[in-house]
């Protein structure tokens, strides 16, 4: 069974309309995910701290990873999961890209500073040359977590790399899609490979070219601490008391992102997650915003509302 486009945007819609997904639906994106004509991935790990791969290694919403390797996708590279090592590894690589038509997947910054050499992806390819060289060929470029998209914590200040996201690199790329997050949702990032999958082109994307479908709405207006009181909203004075926690340095308003329904650790096929920030009593951090970390800082210190709220 393969889901059809007009059946995909309509699961999507309602999904953001009301947070969920419908069961057909979900089946439905999971029989795309499993049959075996899924596309060719190569995976570059530049500035970071590897844990979007974690992450996505957790993936079961959707689909598990082992699924997606045996069924949906072909791993040309990736050099924290593969089996292979070093030149062996390279060469397959480098065989890969000649090939056109990939999803290239970016983890991490760019570090640009010193000619690159900062960060080498093997010996004699540094990350800036290996970006430079791979997106040639690529059918669509991922960036995948904070510092592949916007710079992140590795590009924050004063930055002594001057590491950069991968748009800052690329420039205005029709081709380029951001999944943010520190780190970013496994949901987010199997999610986003479906659509391609089911449609053949980029998602919708925001200005900031995330999906929509994650995206799109803003964590303050469907926090559950709103109106946590006969419909008043009580703030919190310390952390782990009940109350928004704004005044403490929540960065909702200013954040757009599905974490309040989708959550995090799902503990099976078509489930949501258990927790999330906000639930475990700490304030969001913005880190899926352009801005993060330098522009939500200091983390637990309120920030003037945000100029337009969508």
């Amino acid at each position: 069974m393969r889901i059809s486009r007009r059946d995909f945007l309509k699961a999507a819609a309602a999904a953001a309309a009301s947070g969920k997904m419908a069961p057909a639906a979900l089946a439905g994106l999971r029989d795309t995910l499993l049959e075996s004509n899924g596309p060719r991935v190569i995976w570059l790990q530049g500035q970071g701290c590897d844990g979007c791969t974690v992450s996505l290694l957790n993936t079961i919403h959707y689909a598990s990873f082992d699924e997606l390797l045996l069924n949906t996708i072909e791993l040309d590279f990736h050099n924290t999961v593969m089996a292979s090592a070093g030149d062996l590894a390279v060469s397959a690589a480098e065989a890969a890209s000649v090939v056109p038509g990939y999803v290239l997947v970016i983890e991490g910054a760019i570090p640009t500073g010193a000619e690159g050499r900062y960060c080498r992806l093997w010996p004699g390819m540094s990350m800036y040359d290996g970006v430079m060289s791979f997106a040639e060929n690529a059918g669509f470029i991922m960036a995948v977590g904070a510092c592949a998209t916007f710079g992140g914590c590795t590009a924050a200040a004063p930055n002594p790399t001057n590491a950069k996201g991968v748009g800052e690199v690329l420039g205005s790329d029709p081709r380029l899609i951001n999944v943010p997050g520190c780190p970013c949702h496994p949901d987010w990032i199997v999610g986003t490979v479906a659509y391609l999958l089911t449609n053949g082109h980029v998602p919708p994307l925001d200005e900031h070219r995330r999906p929509l479908q994650f995206f799109g709405k803003q964590i303050h207006h469907n926090c559950f601490k709103r109106g946590l009181v006969c419909g008043e909203t009580v703030f919190a004075t310390k952390l782990g008391e009940e109350g928004c926690m704004e005044r403490l340095g929540c960065k909702g308003k200013h954040t757009h992102a599905d974490c309040y329904v989708r959550k995090w650790n799902s503990s099976g096929p078509g489930e949501y997650g258990v927790n999330w920030c906000i639930e475990s009593q700490s304030p969001c951090l913005g880190c899926v915003e352009p801005s993060y970390p330098d522009g939500m800082s200091p983390f637990f210190v309120e920030l003037p509302p945000p100029v337009q709220e969508s």
